[in-house]
């Protein structure tokens, strides 16, 4: 899940993306429980074998001008080389009418969040089009900062109600960090830091037995607005950042990057049998947690994966792609999702008298003749035991018939 840079600025907004920070190549693990065997790639048309595929992610970059779709969200990623293009071109240092121009051409690749910001410098465009986009953001401020300060100072009074009955001194703590927190908000400087904070709120609760009120304290921090969940939040933060960065945060979280499936510090392989295409958002947002648990926070997934399989796959029917990337990478993301995500790839242009060889290649006919298969069976099995538990009631009705009438002739 490593993402590379594309751009100097937005490196230089400090953004945090801790992804797979740590290489531990030394100590990987076979990135296959049940690799495919020579003689089944031989008979395969694949384009080489596993050896001769080029384990760096060059191909899978070779595809980002084709518009590819997000694993996670579905989005239409952007392309890295478009924005770096723009940044060096300097159109979004220029007046916010020149620069809504060259971004509104990405609107519909802007994350939910993004595209409000967008809307709303575009709509300012028209009232001082000679003003850039930090100059934009610094007046319409006080308008985003109300009622952003009100939910802030509404989840403190949350947090500061759920420690009611905490250790007095832990409840000292929490009142105190608070304070010193509604005071960098009240100040106007934009010094307020969510992670800062939530990151210090953390370590008060360090060691502390009751689990369950201190994983419900968190969560309730967690629930301050970000700037790529709440416009307000956005605004707010930006409006101190030059023009030019606000317009590339516009766009950064839609870029195409490289997903680790297996994430590096789990093990994970730099190896384009281990690499998926992902917006940067859902790569970095993701971490080194598991896929099941990005699943869960978006179901949309089961979906949007299957799309951009089907586009992979076509790539690799054209030529542009290996076919043995497209079974590798079905079976590792079987793997990290523990089952859930059962990608089809029966469009694959493999032989007929290849694809049963192939561990995990299901098609929909031989799904559907399975289970009509499992349905005869099971239905024979059942009629079976019916037939048995019938035996066995009247042999046990004989039993005691024959046992009833044995106590009557013994009375008589």
């Amino acid at each position: 899940m490593k993402i590379l840079p594309v751009f100097n600025n937005f490196i230089r907004q400090k953004v945090s993306i801790q992804n797979n920070q740590y290489d531990y190549s030394e100590q990987r693990l076979s990135l296959f429980k049940n690799p495919i065997s020579d003689t089944f790639e031989k008979n395969i048309s694949f384009n080489g074998s596993p050896e001769s595929v080029n384990p760096s992610r060059a191909p899978l970059e070779k595809l980002y001008k084709h518009n590819l779709t997000c694993l996670c969200c579905g989005r239409v990623m952007i392309e890295p080389k478009k924005i770096a293009e723009l940044e060096k071109s300097g159109v979004l240092k220029l007046n916010s009418a020149e620069a809504v121009k060259y971004l509104e051409k990405y609107r519909n690749n802007m994350h939910s969040v993004e595209q409000q910001v967008f809307d709303i410098l575009k709509e300012q465009s028209k009232l001082y089009p000679y003003l850039n986009f930090q100059q934009i953001l610094n007046i319409i401020k006080p308008e985003y900062e109300k009622p952003l300060i009100k939910t802030q100072f509404g989840i403190f009074k949350m947090i500061e109600k759920a420690c009611d009955n905490i250790d007095p001194k832990l409840k000292q703590n929490v009142a105190n960090l608070i304070q010193e927190e509604k005071s960098l908000i009240l100040s106007g400087n934009n010094h307020f830091r969510r992670k800062r904070f939530v990151r210090k709120f953390e370590q008060i609760f360090e060691g502390t037995s009751n689990t369950a009120l201190k994983e419900h304290l968190i969560r309730l921090a967690n629930k301050l607005p970000t700037s790529y969940e709440d416009k307000n939040a956005f605004v707010v933060k930006y409006s101190s950042y030059p023009s030019e960065a606000i317009g590339i945060r516009l766009l950064s979280y839609s870029i195409c990057t490289i997903e680790h499936v297996l994430p590096k510090n789990r093990d994970g392989e730099n190896h384009i049998f281990n690499y998926i295409p992902e917006c940067m958002r859902c790569n970095s947002f993701r971490q080194d947690r598991k896929m099941t648990q990005q699943l869960e926070e978006h179901p949309e997934m089961f979906a949007n994966a299957q799309i951009l399989m089907d586009r992979l796959i076509d790539f690799a029917n054209k030529g542009k792609l290996s076919k043995l990337y497209i079974v590798r990478i079905k079976q590792r993301i079987e793997e990290e999702s523990e089952g859930l995500l059962d990608l089809d790839i029966s469009k694959l242009d493999i032989p007929e008298k290849a694809k049963n060889k192939i561990p995990g290649l299901n098609t929909d006919t031989d799904n559907s003749n399975s289970r009509k298969t499992k349905s005869k069976e099971d239905g024979s099995a059942d009629k079976k035991t019916k037939k048995q538990l019938k035996r066995e009631r009247l042999k046990e009705r004989h039993k005691r018939k024959y046992f009833a009438q044995k106590e009557n002739k013994k009375i008589r």
